[in-house]
């Protein structure tokens, strides 16, 4: 596969997955379909837009606005679905449990998905601008944060990355890790660009499960 068309695979694949936490952090807010159509684009753009500004270039988005498209594209299916299903299952308040546990595990989901491809799509970019190894994690990190950092400060909450598991680290390490291994060992960049992906998730996931988070004053 040509590595073009990998990149823009893994950039509809994150810009959907991070639309999809934006919905379910409006759904969970009780937001209108404005609300959440906007939190779906800030939290699937505000990362690349944050990382473009960096590198002193025009955001991708405001030249090719497909990610812009796919994202209230995914709001809108999302709303409908939802409303939909809301309809017809009578919701007691066991069930709101339910929902809500199960809406914040999916955000989190969704997030490690969006996290792990938009990271390594930012660290590609450092590499190709021959940006130094610590740049590269730290482009990778603003692009794969700094959306839902945005998302979760118009929804008041306290964002993700400063309070619960090793988010931004991830990123960052995870940016570090592929400009070593495409500049030092010259390895593929289709390959590294997968493996990393699987590898991120699954250390996304790990975290999220036993619930691994940095240490705090507590």
């Amino acid at each position: 596969m040509r590595f073009e068309i990998f990149l823009i695979i893994c950039n509809y694949v994150g810009t959907v997955a991070f639309a999809a936490s934006g919905v379910l952090k409006g759904i969970k807010h009780k937001l209108d379909i404005f609300g959440i159509t906007l939190l779906a684009v800030i939290t699937a753009l505000g990362g690349g837009i944050l990382r473009d500004i960096l590198v002193a270039q025009i955001p991708d988005v405001l030249i090719n606005p497909e990610g812009l498209y796919i994202a209230i594209i995914t709001s809108g299916i999302m709303w409908l679905f939802t409303k939909k299903i809301r309809k017809k299952i009578k919701i007691s308040r066991r069930r709101k449990m339910k929902l809500y546990k199960l809406i914040t595990t999916s955000n989190l989901i969704f997030d490690s998905i969006g996290l792990a491809a938009f990271t390594l799509i930012a660290a590609n970019k450092s590499v190709s601008l021959e940006l130094n190894t610590v740049t590269t994690g730290i482009l990778a990190a603003v692009t794969g944060v700094g959306g839902g950092i945005i998302r979760d400060l118009l929804v008041t909450e306290t964002p993700i990355v400063l309070r619960e598991d090793i988010y931004a680290v991830l990123a960052f390490g995870g940016g570090i890790l592929y400009h070593i291994c495409i500049i030092q060992f010259s390895f593929l960049k289709v390959p590294t660009m997968a493996i990393l992906f699987i590898i991120m998730l699954i250390i996304r996931l790990v975290i999220i499960k036993y619930k691994v988070n940095l240490p705090n004053i507590n």
